[in-house]
């Protein structure tokens, strides 16, 4: 008999009376046993040999006034917490007790406040199935007992058997409710709530409670009580636990069926202080060693828990337990597939955007619809570590302006979200943001957040910002699938993340490729390509286009470079351009042809405003320029072609703006308009330009060769190609004829392939005959400028089938001042093959130091100015000399041009000169005569031993 209070129990709903129901039977007994024997009352208790309970089932009490009930004789209790039972039942014998005794059953009676009583066990088939109690023990006659105690043990044995049928038939409903229940439930929080539920309302606790296993850890997820009630405050209480629930933990590890009171160690502490919990009992959920969680059932009164509700929670907690694997397992299957649909459509999305911030973006987007969320933002931090961009989905604009008044432009280090994010870099879901300290208070009451996640915002493995999704209507409950697919959706935005980055880049650097390709890299403005590009698309558009092409050539530009240097003269184009630009109009195009030429393209102009421009770029010039505070004055020159007047053809008008140029710089009249009827000189130009144009579709375009003698051996070693123009009018015309306006023109990239093409394929020739000689050609500044330069030679020498190391390329210092980067560009790709590049009329050009250290040259030809007077001037010998000697320091050799008389070719023997070229050892001959000369050439007199 517990000592323990419990409110009484709902009284049940009794059937009519059978002479076939044993429970009948029971109480007719008692009632007959009360009335002869006079007992105040009469009480049989079932003991329970499985769980050593006693429960008390039936009793009669006399008429009249109402006999007090102590709570403890209504409730079932332990055998061992029963002195007065557990004496009948332990000794099969009578025992009396009195309340005014020392034993223990006295004690006990005293407490339940009866007086005396007399006890007997009732034994059926030799087993203690229950105990009679008489009250007081006076009334207990022993003839009436040996009658009746018989049938009382039968009565009570049948009576408790179809009490406990009932309660299993009862029991079984209750969990074919829970498995229909379980079955129509639409999420695992339905489920689970209905589960509780149900259990709850089964009698002997006031409270279900279910814990899942996520992530390894038991989490209370579900609680029910019987009589319905739960605030939300306990709620939040349960699912916010700080310490885990013993008993719990204990089923989960050992898979048994456990129970526990307040003052054992596996329910004691927070869940007794919160939860009144004085009895729980707990089942794993799920069977074998794979569990879903644990099932616990719990009282606020300290109560034993029959074998039926054991065997019943059991039963709950395994069925249970294959439900929330399937739920789970139904869960994983669609989360997996939207996971997929969200990551898709991730990818797509991703694939269109351009850099961090976009990408980020869409990345928030597929968060938030993961997690469910109304809104979500990405916060990017620069790298001073201050949130320094924002990029909001679905905010609204009193939102937004929270964001810019209490994050943009704060450190991100002051925000504890932030340095959680920075540290751990995976997702973090915060469920009570109210009572979270991740974000302030204020930031979370102002943006009325109720729950948020966060994620980091990653690029491959660089950390950028962070996403963080809200919720704003309740409160949100992410599931361990939805965590997951969180976290799988940040690395595949990582991804996307990191390739817009690269997609970003690559944009820039097109652009940056594209502003070097049109632009000029001393003075920033378009190149000729660039113009010669813009010159076509205007004079070649449909209709009928109008133009005007001025080209501009600085006055005494040369005498600053030669009194001042070169980086003076730099300066000052640096500074003219601005002076030009700022007489144009918008549409108007300034370039810089190289050196010290300009070009203006005014559209849809015609002869006025081309004179009203040319008047004002060479008054915008008139003003000094203030170098290193010295006042430098430069003029300019320039002529005027206008489309169509002049012309339709790209190349005619530049030739035609050019030649007005130089009339105007011959006639100082600042400007000059190209005429049909223009100067002999003029008309001279024009035409050879033309005939040009006609050579290079014929045969008239030669080559001729002059031999290069290596002075240590006394061997040809090589030939350089010197282009010659067969004019069927005016004879043999040299280079310096024709080589300018081809350059001017434009023509001197196919020139100069035609120059190469020819020298290889004589080469070929020549090597088939046992000559191993190489064979130099000149390059121009468009073919330096020409990237496909390279491939193209590649061609030429697997189409003649001569090695890369037999030809050489002659470039001049001053092609590189045309665009450096491009130069050197190509200049290491012809490298790449093999071909060998010489600087040719070194020492007349923009020479300078750096150029050598940086470019990827061979050889040094060395200008035929310095050695006209080699053996007269001691100058000229002390240039050669050095130069001699820097070159074997840097690692090249060098090439003496313009020797033509035996004792400078004896003098750079000496000094130790490596290859010598000139008149006296051979003038230039065409390719028929080269084989013949190699066989049979005189040797040099300075060559030749001395006697």
């Amino acid at each position: 008999m517990s000592q323990t209070s419990h409110p009484p129990a709902a009284p049940r709903r009794r059937s009519p009376a059978s002479p076939y129901d044993a429970q009948s039977a029971l109480e007719h007994l008692l009632g007959r046993l009360r009335s002869s024997s006079g007992a105040t009352r009469v009480s049989v208790w079932v003991h329970e040999s499985s769980t050593e309970l006693v429960v008390p089932f039936r009793q009669a009490s006399c008429p009249g006034p109402q006999v007090p009930m102590h709570p403890a004789l209504r409730t079932p209790a332990f055998v061992s917490d029963s002195p007065f039972l557990s004496a009948v039942i332990t000794s099969r014998q009578s025992v009396v007790a009195r309340a005014d005794g020392r034993r223990a059953a006295d004690r006990q009676l005293a407490e339940v406040g009866i007086r005396s009583a007399h006890g007997e066990p009732l034994v059926l088939d030799d087993e203690v199935v229950g105990v009679l109690t008489v009250e007081p023990a006076a009334a207990a006659a022993p003839h009436l007992l040996r009658q009746v105690l018989p049938k009382l043990a039968a009565a009570l044995t049948e009576a408790w058997t179809r009490r406990s049928e009932q309660r299993r038939l009862e029991q079984g409903t209750v969990l074919l409710r829970l498995i229909e229940s379980a079955a129509q439930a639409q999420s695992m929080d339905h489920l689970l709530g209905s589960a509780c539920r149900q259990l709850a309302e089964l009698g002997e606790v006031e409270r279900a409670c279910i814990f899942l296993l996520e992530d390894g850890r038991l989490v209370p997820r579900m609680a029910a009580y019987a009589d319905g009630r739960r605030d939300l405050a306990t709620w939040q209480q349960f699912r916010n636990a700080p310490v885990a629930l013993e008993l719990a933990e204990t089923v989960l590890r050992t898979g048994t069926v456990m129970t526990a009171d307040r003052s054992s160690e596996l329910v004691a502490g927070w869940w007794v202080d919160s939860f009144q919990i004085a009895s729980a009992l707990a089942v794993p959920l799920g069977r074998g060693q794979e569990l879903a969680g644990v099932l616990t059932l719990d009282s606020t009164q300290v109560r034993p828990f029959s074998e039926a509700v054991r065997r019943l929670a059991a039963a709950a907690g395994a069925h249970l337990g294959g439900v929330v694997e399937q739920a789970r397992t139904s869960q994983a299957r669609a989360a997996s597939l939207t996971t997929a649909r969200i990551v898709r459509q991730l990818l797509v999305d991703g694939s269109a955007v351009t850099g961090a911030a976009e990408a980020a973006e869409v990345l928030a987007r597929a968060v938030q619809r993961l997690a469910g969320t109304d809104r979500s933002a990405a916060y990017l931090v620069d790298e001073a570590g201050l949130f320094s961009q924002v990029r909001h989905v679905d905010w609204s604009d009193r939102h937004e302006q929270v964001i810019r008044d209490q994050v943009i432009g704060r450190a991100a280090s002051d925000i504890p979200l932030w340095r959680l994010t920075a540290e751990q870099q995976r997702p973090v879901f915060v469920e009570d943001a109210a009572g979270s300290d991740l974000l302030g208070p204020r930031l979370v009451r102002d943006l009325d957040l109720a729950s948020y996640a966060s994620v980091p915002l990653l690029s491959g493995d660089r950390l950028l910002g962070m996403i963080v999704t809200g919720a704003v209507t309740e409160r949100r409950v992410w599931s361990p699938a939805v965590r997951e697919a969180v976290r799988q959706v940040t690395l595949e935005g990582s991804l996307v993340v990191e390739n817009a980055e690269l997609r970003a880049a690559e944009q820039r650097r097109l652009v940056q490729l594209a502003t070097e390709a049109h632009h000029d890299p001393l003075t920033g403005l378009a190149n000729r390509r660039r113009f010669i590009e813009q010159v076509e698309s205007t004079v070649y558009a449909d209709g009928e286009p109008r133009c005007a092409l001025l080209m501009i050539d600085l006055d005494r530009f040369k005498e600053i470079n030669d009194s001042f240097g070169h980086s003076v003269g730099d300066d000052l184009l640096c500074l003219v351009g601005p002076r030009l630009q700022d007489v144009l109009h918008d549409g108007d195009l300034l370039a810089r042809m190289g050196g010290d030429e300009f070009a203006v393209l005014l559209p849809d102009a015609d002869a006025g405003r081309a004179r009203e421009v040319a008047e004002s770029l060479g008054a915008g010039l008139r003003d000094a320029f203030v170098l290193d505070g010295m006042a430098l004055h430069v003029d300019a020159s320039i002529g005027i072609a206008l489309c169509p007047d002049h012309g339709r053809d790209r190349s005619l008008l530049l030739a035609r703006a050019d030649t007005a140029m130089y009339a105007a710089k011959r006639g100082k009249h600042g400007y000059e308009m190209w005429a049909p009827d223009g100067t002999p000189a003029s008309r001279d130009r024009l035409e050879t330009l033309e005939q040009l144009r006609a050579a290079l579709d014929s045969e008239q375009l030669d080559n001729h060769y002059q031999p290069q003698l290596d002075l240590r051996t006394g061997a040809v070693v090589g030939v350089e190609a010197l282009v010659r123009w067969n004019h069927p009018d005016r004879g043999l015309l040299y280079p310096g004829v024709f080589l300018p306006l081809a350059e001017q023109a434009g023509l001197m990239r196919r020139l100069a392939l035609r120059v190469l093409e020819r020298a290889l394929r004589d080469l070929q020739t020549w090597r088939a005959q046992g000559h191993a000689i190489s064979v130099a050609v000149n390059l121009s500044v468009s073919n330096l400028q020409d990237i496909a330069l390279p491939e193209q030679v590649e061609m030429l020498l697997d189409a003649c089938d001569v090695p890369a190391g037999a030809l050489v390329l002659e470039i001049t210092e001053d092609v590189l001042m045309a665009d450096a980067a491009r130069s050197q560009q190509v200049m290491a790709g012809l490298r790449r093959l093999g071909v060998r590049l010489s600087i040719d009329d070194y020492g007349t050009g923009y020479s300078s130091l750096s150029y050598l250290r940086a470019l990827p040259v061979d050889e040094l030809k060395l200008d035929r100015s310095f050695v006209t007077h080699l053996t007269t001037d001691a100058r000229a010998a002390a240039i050669v000399r050095s130069t001699l000697q820097l070159s074997r320091d840097l690692g090249m050799s060098m090439v003496v041009e313009g020797v033509e008389d035996a004792d400078s070719l004896a003098a750079l023997r000496e000094w130790g000169c490596d290859i010598a070229q000139g008149y006296h050892i051979s003038r230039p001959m065409p390719a028929e005569r080269v084989p013949s000369w190699l066989t049979s050439r005189p040797v040099p007199a300075a060559l030749k031993p001395r006697g």
